[in-house]
């Protein structure tokens, strides 16, 4: 219920409403170990486990209005990664889904949305890392493995809006995020099939994306 209240305070003061798809690049060091263990524990693979490096986000935020240049926001995006190795009666796939839900400080200096913006974001990560082995999930005990990560990550994009009328426009942009600290005590558990023995119980992570964002211009009247 508090969602959906929130979802409409939005949709009736949003100034702008925005869409992003993106490729998106991740660098989780210690997932990556992890993963390296897997691949070194197990010479007689043919095909090695890919670390967890590419995926897919699409976002939606709004964009609420301003008298000022600078304007705040709500974002929540949603992430996929696969890493998959195909071998003799052992097929391997890492699934990481993840979802972003925070706040946006916009700057553009055109009151039109034409031109450069850039955009501070601060959000809550929240993930789920499983693994499957030909084709179905692995169990400790009869019991579905997975590894839930949460975390905080600070972000930052840069866009280029171009208008198609005054109330759309598109932009392609770019982005960077780091969380420092994410909360994974059974990803090594996922990843490797062992507990604290390569790592201990969080990762840090790095993101870029590049994508294209398509702005619509809202008020409470349309």
């Amino acid at each position: 219920m508090f969602s959906l209240l929130l979802f409409n305070y939005s949709v009736g003061m949003a100034q702008e409403l925005r869409t992003d798809v993106s490729y998106k690049y991740m660098f989780a060091g210690k997932w990556d170990k992890a993963v390296q263990t897997y691949n070194f524990s197990r010479p007689f693979l043919d095909h090695k486990q890919p670390l967890l490096k590419h995926g897919l986000n699409a976002s939606v935020s709004y964009i609420f209005k301003s008298p000022n240049y600078f304007k705040q926001g709500l974002t929540m995006s949603y992430s996929y990664f696969r890493s998959s190795a195909e071998n003799v009666n052992l097929n391997s796939v890492l699934n990481l889904h993840a979802l972003n839900i925070g706040y946006i400080l916009s700057y553009s200096s055109d009151e039109k949305a034409n031109g450069l913006y850039t955009d501070v974001i601060t959000s809550l990560v929240s993930g789920r890392l499983n693994r499957s082995i030909n084709g179905l999930p692995i169990e400790d005990d009869g019991v579905k493995v997975r590894a839930l990560a949460v975390g905080v990550e600070l972000s930052m994009k840069a866009g280029y809006s171009l208008s198609v009328n005054d109330k759309m426009s598109f932009s392609p942009y770019a982005l960077i995020g780091y969380a420092p600290y994410i909360y994974s005590p059974y990803g090594e558990a996922v990843i490797n099939q062992t507990k604290e023995l390569v790592h201990g119980s969080w990762t840090g992570m790095f993101t870029a994306q590049l994508g294209l964002s398509v702005h619509i211009m809202r008020t409470p009247n349309n």
